[in-house]
């Protein structure tokens, strides 16, 4: 497998039509200079609401990449799959893509999608980039994750939600999925460390079309903070319609709550606080700079974007740096300048590091009436709890 970098830099040089096949679109025809990558998301299935608005964002780095001199003396091509959130067609989709001797593959993807998929990645010693907030620990000779992790934003969070509340007592309700789980269990111990108790904890089935009796179990609970991790749209609209409509009120936070979901929520997650990487009403000359080239480029077509969705932006154009800083397209030396490059973009500076993670900046923000997030607090960039002992070598051992 040493060469299968340079098998797959020939390869890109396939004429791929500008159409949709069994679920894949292709940017363009690749010459046999460029870079070819692969883009995995959820177009259809639970994870469909935010993946659009990240299609668009990836879109748009590519026409960004290419403007501004392409990489390695050629164009970097995109060829986009859909997983349909579910593990089964991930694991076939990746096959795909590694059949396409793609050079590199970009997933904005759940948990359990990621898991599917990566072992395809590691078999052909491709690097992957991992563009979603999730759980942690995620550990491959592979892979890199530029979005955050529990215990990057639950601390300063909770102290936060109690302040709110003035009151300590938390009814804990999410979607049953790992990444629940694990931020819950972590939210347990910092709610405990800070004198404060659970006094509920619920797990539903994704697409739950009924929460009348557990909205009756949060309010005779007696909590002070609801703190939901539910996640999607389906689950996210139901959930805050039926709780809005049955007058249940106390202050609520939320993990998982993307402005692309927000907004489909609309005026039933008014007062909801969320926090999280990135919002699309931060306030940074990156961020409006993106904001604008989103529109130039998709005019009324443009999506609403959230952290599920911007960080695949931000990882695409760290790619790029890393093949121009690396010379060449081959796993290894790739793999390596991911830890040594940065970009300026929508969340201020984002550079990964040899743990595979990337310290961020963690903003909390509340929702309104109009189905949008107005950012209250800025907590800085945080440091990222180590990942990774011992760190992971830089692509699959020969």
């Amino acid at each position: 497998m040493a060469d299968r970098g340079k098998k797959r830099a020939a390869a890109a040089g396939l004429a791929l039509a500008g159409c949709m096949v069994a679920g894949m679109t292709f940017a363009g025809p690749a010459a046999a200079a460029d870079v070819h990558i692969g883009f995995v998301t959820s177009l259809s299935g639970a994870g469909s609401l935010f993946a659009e608005a990240a299609v668009q964002g990836v879109q748009l780095a590519v026409d960004e990449i290419n403007a501004n001199g392409g990489v390695l003396g050629g164009k970097l091509t995109m060829e986009i799959v859909d997983d349909a959130t579910d593990p089964t067609t991930t694991r076939q989709a990746w096959e795909t893509l590694a059949n396409h001797h793609v050079q590199a593959i970009l997933s904005s993807e759940d948990s359990a999608d990621r898991v599917a998929g990566l072992p395809v990645a590691e078999r052909e010693n491709i690097p992957v980039l991992y563009a979603v907030d999730y759980e942690g620990g995620g550990c491959s000779p592979v892979m890199y994750i530029d979005g955050e992790v529990p215990g990057m934003k639950i601390p300063a969070y909770i102290s936060f939600l109690m302040d709110q509340a003035k009151g300590k007592k938390f009814f804990m309700l999410s979607t049953d999925y790992n990444w629940a789980r694990t931020a819950f269990a972590v939210a347990k111990q910092e709610i405990e460390k800070q004198g404060g108790t659970v006094v509920g904890e619920e797990y539903t089935p994704f697409n739950t079309p009924d929460y009348t009796a557990l909205i009756s179990k949060v309010r005779s609970s007696g909590a002070d903070v609801l703190l939901s991790g539910l996640a999607g749209g389906p689950d996210n609209v139901t959930f805050f319609k039926q709780a809005r409509a049955s007058g249940l009120k106390m202050t609520m936070g939320s993990l998982a709550l993307d402005d692309t979901t927000l907004t489909a929520v609309g005026p039933a997650a008014k007062g909801v606080y969320m926090a999280t990487s990135y919002f699309s009403s931060i306030d940074t000359p990156g961020n409006k700079k993106f904001l604008a080239a989103l529109k130039a480029k998709f005019g009324d077509q443009t999506k609403q974007q959230g952290y599920l969705a911007e960080a695949s932006y931000d990882a695409l154009h760290l790619y790029a740096e890393a093949l121009n800083k690396a010379g060449s397209a081959d796993p290894a030396p790739v793999l390596k300048a991911l830890s040594e490059v940065s970009f300026d973009g929508p969340r201020g500076v984002v550079a990964m590091n040899t743990d595979r993670h990337a310290p961020l900046p963690i903003y909390i923000a509340q929702a309104t009436s109009k189905g949008t997030y107005d950012v209250v607090k800025s907590l800085g960039v945080q440091p990222v709890p180590k990942q990774c002992n011992p760190e992971p070598p830089f692509g699959m051992p020969k």
